[in-house]
């Protein structure tokens, strides 16, 4: 086996997520669905028949501390839905992209550096018309800094 070449992939890593992506299909799915229950979730999940209850109904839980997913009792059980847009799942896919970032400066930098012009102005006017906190800080959106939920800039208007 030559030094370039990759250790054989084990038949485990196949089966193991790339972390936040069951969050992100249960989101998908809230958002295509509406109300579902953790069963619905999973039947619509993809590879359900490989998915645990339990697993569903811990990320809908964690999602719910998040404050990414509502939801409302229903017998002795809950049913979530998402409460944004799709626009508001891509917030929240991002600001998870950006706590996964030890260097935030430098993931800001590249991601600013690739908007178009129309999207940085539309940045630009964003922060200019939040409103600040007490020491030049940006007020945070509903969720708060370091929940991981995404920012209601729609608010700030």
């Amino acid at each position: 086996m030559h030094e370039d070449s990759e250790p054989p992939v084990t038949q485990q890593a196949h089966r193991r997520r790339p972390p936040g992506q069951l969050e992100e299909q249960v989101l998908g799915v809230l958002h295509r669905s509406g109300e579902l229950s953790p069963g619905e979730v999973r039947d619509l999940l993809p590879d359900a028949a490989r998915l645990s209850y339990s697993a569903v109904v811990t990320t809908l839980t964690r999602l719910h501390t998040k404050g990414v997913v509502t939801r409302r009792r229903h017998g002795r059980g809950y049913l979530y839905s998402s409460p944004g847009d799709p626009a508001t799942l891509v917030a929240w896919r991002m600001n998870r992209l950006l706590a996964g970032q030890a260097d935030h400066r430098r993931a800001l930098t590249h991601f600013i550096a690739a908007l178009s012009p129309t999207d940085e102005a539309l940045v630009r006017d964003l922060l200019a018309s939040a409103p600040t906190a007490p020491d030049g800080g940006v007020v945070p959106g509903r969720g708060g800094e370091g929940t991981g939920a995404a920012p209601d800039f729609e608010q700030h208007r």
